[in-house]
């Protein structure tokens, strides 16, 4: 186990925050139906990070059993003090999961979110028929970034400063995606299925979803998640400068780091204020999720 995805990847606050903007209460039944889960379940999240699909599972379904796996201990310790702070009773656990260390026909369902692009198709997926029981589903879910909408607005909003200090501090830091494997194991929205029928599985289905997860200036958005959608943005784009700063420190020099900081902030601020003001600008983004399920051979389906 080690904490390089929260260090150098994605941290786990970004990530916490990314997720639960998209997994709101306003699409929570999108969701429960994408991924099968019913109340009273046993349910494993496979690479859950800071456990928040995890713990709004547990808010919306209380009977359900839930452990979430993740390989980054940062993930897992941040998942487990959010867990008491909410009061909520979910299981996190540091594994492989190609390894995962729970016993044959534990769970009723497995489920992921934008992780087996990163992890070895053939173990990813014979793993989660291991641990379910016969019958049981799993539901591999991946962002088609071709086929989503993000909103690019926010680029042209930046100061020349601000643009040429981000821009130095990612030319230093270089390719650390690539390099590591990040994405490696992606596929087409054709190969998921084809994988989950060589796997095992039977009645395999694809099916897509699209959620808009960031339009604060939508009526049905209330001023509270308006704010939350911009910081979320917010935070997305300052831990992307510290992960240049992480893998490169000493891509900038402190002063430069500070005034990169300052200025995504400055930034940030006045589209609150924006909003305040009730000044229009209509920043859309949304992510369309490939679903790739199937059944574990024999039993009864759930």
């Amino acid at each position: 186990m080690n904490s390089n995805w929260s260090q150098f990847v994605q941290t786990t606050q970004e990530l916490y925050q990314s997720r639960s903007m998209r997994f709101h209460d306003g699409n929570k039944a999108l969701w429960l139906s994408a991924i099968g889960v019913q109340d009273g379940m046993d349910v494993l999240e496979v690479g859950c990070a800071g456990g928040s699909f995890c713990h709004r599972m547990k808010t919306y379904l209380p009977n359900i059993k839930i452990t979430g796996l993740d390989f980054d201990t940062g993930h897992i310790a941040w998942a487990k003090e959010k867990s008491a702070a909410l009061g909520l009773d979910c299981t996190f656990v540091n594994g492989d999961a190609t390894a995962m260390p729970f016993g044959d026909s534990s769970f009723d369902l497995c489920y992921s979110y934008t992780v087996a692009e990163h992890i070895p198709t053939e173990l990813f997926l014979s793993e989660q028929y291991r641990v379910l029981k016969p019958g049981g589903k799993i539901a591999v879910l991946s962002v088609r970034t071709r086929m989503g909408l993000t909103d690019e607005s926010w680029m042209e909003a930046r100061s020349p400063d601000e643009a040429r200090l981000f821009d130095k501090a990612w030319r230093t830091a270089g390719s650390y995606d690539k390099e590591h494997g990040v994405g490696a194991h992606e596929m087409t929205e054709q190969g998921y299925p084809k994988a989950l029928e060589r796997a095992g599985f039977h009645d395999v289905n694809a099916e897509f979803l699209t959620v808009v997860y960031y339009a604060p200036d939508n009526a049905g958005v209330s001023r509270e998640m308006a704010h939350a959608q911009i910081n979320a943005c917010r935070a997305h784009v300052l831990a992307s400068a510290e992960k240049a700063f992480r893998i490169a420190p000493d891509a900038l020099t402190d002063g430069e780091k500070q005034t990169l900081a300052r200025l995504v902030n400055e930034r940030f601020d006045k589209r609150i204020a924006q909003y305040g003001a009730g000044e229009k600008r209509w920043d859309i983004s949304a992510s369309t999720v490939l679903i790739a399920s199937g059944i574990k051979q024999g039993g009864v389906v759930l």
